[in-house]
């Protein structure tokens, strides 16, 4: 991902940084409280794709989906 683009990318809920998560998988909030998964190499900030901590730390197995399938 381009290094400038990163730099501007914000939480489309309360407009604060974001910062990507250890697992590459994520774009998560400063609180880790929730996140935005990356699917196919495009990051969904859409609030409709927000994941909070549950979801990602059970990484959906009993949810049904998966950000990465």
């Amino acid at each position: 991902m381009d290094p400038k683009l990163i730099e501007i990318l914000i939480c489309p809920i309360t407009a604060k940084r974001l910062r990507l998560s250890k697992d590459k998988k994520f774009w998560e909030r400063l609180t880790k409280k929730f996140a935005y998964p990356i699917i196919d190499g495009i990051p969904r900030l859409s609030p409709e794709d927000v994941i909070d901590d549950f979801k990602k730390k059970i990484g959906y197995k009993f949810l049904g989906s998966n950000p990465q399938d």
